[in-house]
């Protein structure tokens, strides 16, 4: 049963801490501008991918994967066990090439994950990307967890991967990527703040993250 203090109403978001697991309240109104996301972080308030900054012009602060469940021919899952979390990109319909989509959003999968496999000085520049779902009715938004792109159980050939999809006669490819929850139960607002000033390593980073960056 969900409790009180398991919720952040709509109008405490700007400030709140993102807690793993907790329940950020969506407004009540009935449109877009509900949406907890667009004000717990400035991403935008629609699409799986959402992002500070333009994949594009590759100035991407942070990002968010937003994941409803209600996709079965897109099955984003979280192993319990693992922590690996599976998250399928944008090209989701044929029609355009792998990384040509609305959002950029493999575009975005694309480059962050060949810096992961690269130096620390390439890992800097990987925006920490933080896991939404929907936990019920309404727009309201749950925090999975901090991840980073990949993972040790994985080669550098599996966690990001372009598989075959067929609709309506049609084939095309969208990307497959994997990705590692972090043990990090609360994203400070304080962290947040850094993000947004381009200080992603600074004095509020999670010890795990900077961690992962700074790995050889």
């Amino acid at each position: 049963m969900i409790q009180d203090q398991d919720i952040v109403g709509f109008d405490q978001l700007e400030d709140a801490d993102l807690v793993i697991d907790r329940i950020y309240q969506g407004g009540r109104v009935g449109n877009a501008a509900d949406d907890p996301l667009g004000k717990l972080l400035p991403v935008g308030n629609q699409g799986g991918f959402r992002t500070n900054g333009s994949p594009k012009r590759d100035t991407v602060k942070v990002a968010v994967l937003y994941t409803s469940g209600a996709e079965p021919d897109w099955p984003d899952a979280l192993d319990p066990h693992t922590g690996v979390f599976t998250y399928f990109g944008d090209n989701r319909s044929p029609g355009r090439l792998l990384e040509v989509t609305p959002r950029n959003g493999n575009l975005l999968l694309s480059r962050v994950f060949a810096r992961t496999h690269g130096e620390p000085a390439d890992r800097a520049k990987v925006p920490p990307f933080l896991l939404f779902d929907k936990p019920g009715g309404g727009r309201d938004g749950r925090v999975g967890g901090l991840l980073t792109p990949g993972s040790d159980r994985l080669s550098g050939e599996e966690d990001l991967v372009a598989v075959w999809r067929t609709t309506r006669g049609e084939r095309f490819q969208n990307y497959r990527a994997r990705f590692t929850v972090l043990n990090v139960p609360v994203v400070s607002r304080a962290w947040i703040n850094q993000l947004l000033d381009d200080e992603p390593l600074g004095s509020e980073c999670p010890p795990t993250w900077r961690t992962w960056v700074e790995s050889k």
